[in-house]
């Protein structure tokens, strides 16, 4: 999703294609971030670890957005923030509904 809303984002311009990269690879980095630190060394037969994992994996998926966010806000100029949070949304929501949308036709 991130190529097709960079994409998208650059008919309106070089700055609102490189704010919704920059929003779009905030949740792709985030996202990659939660799954390499919940799927690594798993272990279906650990529950009580596997939700500790899930909470502290989401901790600091919500921390490295937060901070990626600062930095973005403190150092980019120009900066669109409505292509820049479009993004964040696309990537973050619309692939998975759209991935649920397929499994749900098979």
């Amino acid at each position: 999703m991130l190529l097709p809303v960079t994409l998208g984002a650059g008919l309106l311009g070089a700055t609102a294609a490189w704010s919704a990269f920059l929003g779009g690879s905030v949740a792709l980095g985030s996202n990659a971030l939660f799954a390499a630190l919940v799927f690594t060394t798993y272990r279906a037969d650990e529950p009580g670890r596997l939700a500790m994992k899930l909470y502290a994996a989401e901790t600091a998926k919500l921390l490295l957005a937060a901070l990626a966010f600062a930095a973005i806000f403190i150092w980019i100029r120009p900066l669109n923030a409505a292509a820049l949070f479009v993004a964040f949304f696309v990537v973050q929501v619309v692939a998975p509904l759209l991935a649920h949308a397929v499994s749900a036709r098979d």
